[in-house]
């Protein structure tokens, strides 16, 4: 019987064809690879979830796919089976291949999943390791990284030389693009040819690198989290199952970090009676004890994370969704922050509360109206005098700046006359001597020290997350002031 006639199925078919072509026109026509530096960001935050060091997630990425999620056509970038910018090989099915097609942040999730468990193999012993295979020693990826391109002889060095195996193309990318030296383990444990024992266990080489992995806290809330279904807390580290849990469990840290087969550890408590270890890798921060839920998306892995949330506690930072810890702070924010501080402090300095020529910068105009008060506030004591007519609210604050600002609230230190800055800092040789008195100033009250070892670093910029801490002993001096 036929259910529909010739008429009704060739519109059907036709109407099967223009879906069709409209779905690949909209698929490969607006499938446009991010910019490296987009890409490049995307990986170093789902490294910093994971766990991963993020050198090492970036390399496999230039190395597999130059960057690439998607090809000039806007087909995405296939290669067999393997697909995308982490070229995430799924030919069992392990994850959904049209995500790994077209979402590039699953790729990646996907990407750091592969060698995660690929780190797996290694740490316990599926395959060869190096030394006591804590991850935050960049050496001791060597075979994980080694099993990422397939657990195959093609890449033992002593059979082909070392400069053709997939591990030494991650070594010299990290290297050339990222200046991230990573030293080679001694070859002679290897056989001359084929796979090594899956026993081996190579000593880690005796320089070595850090992976800079974030670890967390006790009393640290934390959510589970990734791309995989469920999870397990486990006896003790490394241990049995005990129960089951799934994706955005949240919980808190109640012990850890253990490092044991590989991974960091960490023993939660969840819903409030069930406890248990679980890997640091599907353990992403969501707020403390001391300060709940972080009410900003991008601190969790910030080293700044509760200055931040003791500022906002204290009214000295605003909500908002991000706090954008890694951005420079321009000059009218980090103006604000410090108008509020003197504000909640009630400062006042005699002599220079001028009511006269408050705004008077050529540019005032620019200022962003919520920072007017607190730009205002701190013009009347007298701590923008350096600046002249010309505020540029809008620019960044260099470390330089922000010194003579210190100085202009706090003075010299009269305990330090006959102490030479200079001896502690080698790179202010360009500086006049007015902004090295400066910067002694900031150093010997105790609110700037060091960028890096030996050099203040006067010309670099702050970031949002560095003028938080600025403004965070700004606030604790004004009170021992007081």
């Amino acid at each position: 019987m036929k259910i529909l006639n010739t008429k009704t199925r060739r519109k059907i078919i036709s109407l099967i064809f223009i879906f069709a072509f409209m779905f690949n026109t909209l698929v490969y026509g607006n499938n446009r690879n991010p910019s490296r530096k987009n890409l490049e960001d995307m990986i170093d935050d789902v490294a910093v979830k994971r766990a991963i060091p993020s050198v090492l997630l970036k390399s496999i990425a230039r190395v597999e796919s130059v960057y690439s999620q998607f090809n000039s056509d806007g087909s995405p970038k296939t290669n067999g089976s393997s697909i995308g910018l982490m070229q995430v090989n799924n030919r069992y099915g392990g994850y959904n291949s049209e995500k790994l097609k077209y979402d590039i942040l699953y790729n990646i999730e996907a990407g750091a999943d592969v060698l995660l468990n690929k780190w797996s193999t290694s740490s316990y012993n599926s395959v060869s390791s190096v030394g006591n295979m804590d991850p935050n020693v960049l050496e001791n990826w060597y075979f994980a990284l080694w099993a990422y391109n397939g657990w195959s002889s093609g890449n033992n060095p002593n059979t082909y030389g070392r400069g053709r195996t997939y591990q030494q193309l991650i070594y010299d990318t990290a290297e050339i693009e990222y200046g991230e030296k990573i030293n080679n383990i001694d070859f002679s444990y290897l056989p001359k040819s084929g796979k090594p024992s899956r026993s081996l266990t190579v000593p880690t080489p005796a320089y070595t690198n850090s992976a800079n992995i974030v670890l967390y806290e006790k009393g640290d809330y934390v959510m589970t989290d990734g791309i995989r279904g469920k999870y397990h807390l486990r006896d003790c580290p490394a241990g049995k199952y005990i129960y089951e849990i799934n994706v955005m469990k949240l919980g808190t840290i109640i012990d850890g970090p253990v490092l044991q087969n590989g991974y960091y550890w960490y023993k939660v408590c969840m819903d409030g009676n069930m406890e248990g270890w679980i890997e640091r890798n599907w353990l992403t921060r969501t707020g403390d004890e001391g300060h709940g839920k972080y009410v900003f998306d991008d601190i969790s892995f910030n080293w700044a994370r509760k200055i931040i949330m003791d500022l906002y506690s204290e009214g000295v930072i605003a909500q908002a969704s991000s706090f954008n810890p890694d951005c420079a702070a321009t000059k009218e924010e980090f103006f604000t922050f410090l108008g509020r501080v003197l504000e909640n402090n009630e400062v006042n300095i005699p002599g220079t509360n001028n009511e006269e020529n408050v705004m008077n910068f050529v540019d005032a105009a620019e200022i962003h109206p919520w920072a007017v008060e607190h730009i205002q506030r701190v013009k009347k004591l007298g701590l923008l005098e350096d600046y002249g007519g010309e505020l540029d609210p809008l620019n960044s604050l260099s470390r330089k700046e922000a010194a003579k600002i210190i100085e202009n609230l706090f003075g010299e230190n009269k305990e330090f006359d006959g102490f030479d800055i200079c001896t502690t800092f080698s790179d202010l040789t360009q500086l006049s001597q007015e902004e090295i008195d400066a910067v002694k100033s900031a150093y010997t009250n105790g609110i700037m020290s060091a960028k890096e070892p030996g050099n203040f670093c006067p010309y670099d910029c702050l970031t949002r997350a560095e003028a938080a801490a600025l403004t965070a002993k700004i606030n604790n001096k004004i009170k021992e002031w007081k």
